[in-house]
């Protein structure tokens, strides 16, 4: 349901008859700085939000009532989210009586709740004692061990030593596989799952180097792993008077590289006993430490034996709270407020005896590109907008910073939105998620927006028994296109043939504003007679998204107008011919080659060759356009709908501020087709003499060795992992670099000798050469 349609308690009042808490510093960024000023609002609490010269356009700046920028992460020497002192400061300074810390950062840091408390402020999360007890894993399971023994904990090594050859021992013990974790904070980082024991030394440095740069402690834990389970969490809301209640449980069983991707709730796969038993335990835990606030014990759940393992305490809100608040109706954020004020959670209407109602998911929108192992990406969102259904209806949220025209940094997560829906059962809430995620539309950045379809459509999935291993072993059919279906063949010859139109529509427009010369093309390309020229346009599709993966790449098209109307347009749409090499055309130059290879395709043309095929008759029944700008770029947006073959289409553009001109360089186009794509597929649309000219430039760029690796986006080194004048092997790690707080491991495109000038914590621009194979 929508957030404003949630269960809140009235906030306490002090004793002047006002809510003790009325304006609040969210020390945090992003969807959650949204999720909790949106809860603000409807309270009438006054929230401010703090932000980085790198996020300054972030919707919760906006958003908020108030917003103070707080520094640079890139030339503080602390990020300014983790500078305690900077915080506490910034919210005496505006007046607010609390801190939010969201999650992430410093929400589960000690320390700061200390601090907080002790500057007079109210910290809206658990006690610090509760923090340094069930925050950490390794003291949470000795803290049960000795005041809880039947709460099931994974066999593990109970030491505190970080010393390799110790743990190496320990994992023999325990019986490989092991994983390591970061004993400190979660979100999947600073884990690796070791198999065998060579993998041990190399692995454990891994996971210290992130646990340290994500949690500023390179402590961490061994366990033994389960390959065959399910992770489970059961969400707690505790307060001051000693009362702790559980809202029930959470699957985040979905997860790549030890990260929630899908999440939801009920878990079917759970018995009724298992759940109350689970809840129990978890209730336990909080009682135990006088739990205050929103919190997650979370569990991992052995298939085989049906049996659950404790495996650690969240301190905070999780991303994940929304599915929560759907079926029970509660809004979590508001509870926090509650119980940070001194409510008491016995005085809540309904909240004792409440029943969770029908089924809800989240998805994890992520800016990654899963054709490159998931790198993360970053770049302007050129158009982002969610289905118009999704706006109407009360059962989808979505939970997100960004907007149209909004940066993607590589200074913050990936994570740029969460979808959430719900549905009275889970096929159902299954279907909706489905449909929310190929109408969103989000343009310019790669996500990760198919991958999530391909993981719901999976027949697997349908099964509730899922375990945490489901991406892992499908992973390769998960890479498959989920929408490709018989009659992609002719939506590919559509999809060819729109960003063809759009490109003349736009063409047409400009020359209609032009002026004196507004019947000259861009260019001085003026050969009106000449039906090469004038009448055909090349196309080329960049993104493989149409077919399954055993398709071919797709061939660039010349499309060639018979009729152009207002309304009313008619077209053919023919194969490239293909380009002679240079044994054929006798030529040695590249631009010999390139010039026989233009007589080919326009005696090809002239010859009328392409009549052969049907013509494709297009009706354009609307273009809203839009001209958009942001602080490095201008660019094209457009909403189209169009017929073709009596086949209607809407699809979603954004096209580079190039597009409406004819010059050497192609008009490109970003287009979503929400039904038959489920995501943005890039085109280039050119004049036939800039298309064979840019193959002139190919042909030259090609001579440049592929040996050299470059940077995929602007990053640090980690790690440089070998030495110059080593022997490396194609696909051999060689250099590890950071972006987007993700560790990347960087492999050898070729065969030969490695040679780095780079060294660690340098800085690399993207596209700038990290390291060369000769």
């Amino acid at each position: 349901m929508a957030i404003a349609n949630l269960y809140r308690p009235s906030p306490p009042l002090g004793p002047d008859g006002r809510p003790i808490i009325r304006k609040v510093l969210v020390a945090n960024r992003g969807e959650i700085a949204c999720r909790v000023i949106a809860t603000c609002k409807i309270l009438s609490v006054s929230s401010v939000a703090i932000y980085v010269r790198e996020d300054e356009f972030s919707r919760h700046v906006s958003e908020a009532d108030e917003a103070i920028c707080i520094g640079s992460v890139a030339s503080a020497e602390v990020n300014p989210f983790l500078n305690i002192k900077l915080l506490i400061d910034t919210a005496f300074s505006v007046g607010a009586q609390a801190i939010h810390p969201g999650y992430g950062y410093l929400s589960e840091n000690a320390s700061f709740a200390n601090a907080v408390r002790q500057a007079g402020l109210i910290f809206i999360g658990p006690s610090s004692e509760a923090m340094s007890t069930l925050g950490d894993k390794r003291t949470s399971k000795e803290y049960l061990g000795l005041h809880a023994p039947e709460v099931p904990l994974i066999p593990g090594f109970s030491g505190s030593s970080q010393d390799a050859a110790e743990l190496a021992a320990a994992a023999e013990r325990i019986g490989y596989p092991v994983m390591l974790k970061a004993s400190a904070g979660g979100g999947g980082k600073g884990m690796r799952i070791v198999r065998e024991a060579g993998q041990l030394g190399s692995e454990l440095e891994r996971a210290q180097s992130e646990a340290k740069r994500s949690f500023g402690s390179s402590d961490c834990i061994l366990e033994k792993y389960i390959a065959e389970a399910k992770h489970v969490e059961i969400q707690i809301m505790g307060d001051q008077h000693g009362k702790v209640i559980s809202l029930g449980e959470r699957d985040c069983s979905i997860q790549r590289r030890h990260q929630k991707v899908i999440e939801e709730t009920p878990c079917l796969w759970l018995t009724a006993d298992l759940r109350r038993r689970m809840s129990g335990a978890a209730v336990q835990i909080g009682m135990l430490m006088a739990y205050e606030g929103a919190g997650t014990v979370e569990f991992v759940v052995d298939v085989i034996e049906a049996k659950f393992y404790f495996l650690e305490v969240n301190c905070r809100l999780q991303v994940e709270h929304p599915v929560t608040e759907e079926v029970t109706g509660f809004d979590l954020v508001s509870l926090q407020l509650y119980v940070a004020a001194g409510g008491r959670l016995a005085d809540v209407a309904n909240l004792a005896t409440f029943q969770p109602k029908g089924h809800a998911i989240e998805c994890r929108l992520c800016a990654e590109d899963p054709n490159r192992d998931f790198f993360p990406e970053h770049g302007t969102i050129r158009l982002w907008q969610p289905s118009d259904s999704a706006l109407e209806e009360d059962c989808t949220r979505y939970e997100t910073a960004v907007t149209t025209g909004s940066e993607v940094s590589i200074y913050f997560d990936s994570m740029i939105a969460k979808l959430v829906v719900w549905a009275p059962s889970r096929s159902e809430a299954v279907e909706k998620m489905v449909k929310v995620l190929q109408k969103l539309v989000c343009i310019g950045v790669r996500t990760n927006q198919l991958f999530l379809q391909s993981c719901l459509l999976h027949g697997d999935f349908q099964n509730p028994a899922y375990t945490t291993s489901f991406i892992p072993q499908r992973l390769q059919t998960l890479m498959q296109n989920p929408n490709a279906t018989s009659k992609n063949a002719d939506l590919e010859n559509h999809m060819n043939l729109i960003p063809c139109l759009f490109t003349r529509l736009q063409r047409s427009s400009l020359r209609a504003s032009g002026g004196s010369f507004r019947n000259i093309r861009k260019g001085f390309r003026n050969q009106r007679l000449d039906l090469v020229g004038v009448q055909s346009d090349v196309v080329s599709a960049h993104s493989v998204h149409l077919a399954s993966a055993e398709s071919e790449p797709p061939q660039p098209n010349i499309c060639i107008w018979s009729h152009l109307g207002e309304h009313e347009y008619i077209a053919y749409l023919t194969p490239l011919p293909s380009v002679p090499d240079v044994q054929q055309t006798k030529c040695e130059s590249s631009a010999a080659k390139v010039t026989a290879a233009y007589n080919t395709f326009s005696n090809t043309i002239r010859s009328g060759e392409y009549r052969s095929t049907s013509p494709f008759t297009m009706t354009l029944n609307s273009n809203e356009t839009q001209q958009r700008r942001n602080r490095s770029t201008s660019w094209t947006t457009s909403i189209l709908d169009i017929t073709i073959n009596g086949t209607k289409h809407t699809v979603y553009i954004a096209a580079t501020s190039s597009s409406s001109t004819d010059t050497a360089s192609p008009t490109t186009l970003l287009i979503h087709h929400p039904t038959n794509l489920g995501t943005w597929t890039t085109y280039s649309v050119f004049s036939p003499l800039a298309y064979f000219e840019s193959l002139r430039s190919n042909d030259v760029a090609e001579g440049i060795s592929s040996r050299q690796i470059k940077a995929p986006m602007p990053c640090k080194v980690l790690q440089v992992l070998k030495k110059v004048g080593d022997e490396v092997k194609v696909g051999e790690a060689v250099i590890v670099i950071e972006s987007m707080k993700m560790e990347i491991s960087i492999t050898a495109t070729a065969e030969g000798k490695f040679e780095c000038a780079l060294a660690v914590g340098d800085t690399v621009e993207e596209g700038k050469e990290l390291c060369n194979i000769v």
